[in-house]
């Protein structure tokens, strides 16, 4: 299950491809050119300068690079059996917060297919640790922690897929999900996952 949590290499991919595409636009900008084109109306939607969207696209790959050590963690906490709460909860809230603030920094062509792929992965994710628990997963504190940050996730998935047009509202509709609402705060959930990282070290030195 833990390992549904890594992205595809093809989503990883595209992100880091249209990073370098962007890149070297903003170096050498021509207005003439579609790609370019595209950046020059997106830092005129943001009512920011280039150098300023430059800036933004740095912070875009810090949280990449963010995302793919944790993953590279989780794996190894994968291959030794063990549910890694916290690094869960660190990687959705960061694939929360690149929906959030970064959806529209993926050129058209690649924000659908990206959006659309993450949402159906994490909803997977989501469902498949549902079924995990049981029918009252807030009875196991770990899965229901993991559930509640990918409410999060989800949501705002979810609005960048309709930003994006990656998916409809009929199509978000169909997938039955059901009250998403988180019953807790990022900030708790955060801490409860902290705590269960304690607990397992504790358990290790006894």
């Amino acid at each position: 299950m833990v390992n549904s949590f890594i992205l595809p290499q093809e989503t990883i991919s595209i992100f880091q491809e249209q990073l370098e595409i962007l890149e070297r636009c903003l170096n050498d900008a021509n207005p003439q050119d579609e790609v370019t084109a595209e950046i020059l109306e997106l830092a005129n939607s943001r009512q920011i300068s280039l150098i300023q969207l430059r800036e933004e696209f740095r912070k875009f790959q810090d949280k990449l690079d963010k995302v793919n050590k944790l993953h590279h963690r989780l794996n190894d906490k994968t291959k030794q059996n063990e549910l890694a709460v916290l690094l869960c909860v660190k990687i959705n809230f960061l694939h929360k917060e690149i929906a959030d603030q970064y959806w529209d920094l993926l050129l058209n062509k690649d924000r659908k297919e990206v959006f659309k792929i993450m949402t159906y992965d994490f909803i997977n994710v989501y469902k498949k640790l549902i079924l995990e628990a049981g029918n009252e997963p807030d009875q196991d504190e770990e899965f229901y922690i993991i559930l509640e940050s990918l409410k999060y996730l989800i949501q705002s998935l979810i609005q960048a897929s309709l930003r994006t047009n990656a998916l409809s509202e009929e199509e978000i509709n169909e997938l039955d999900l059901g009250d998403i609402t988180p019953q807790e705060s990022e900030t708790m959930l955060t801490f409860l996952a902290s705590m269960k990282k304690w607990d397992q070290v504790y358990k290790n030195l006894a």
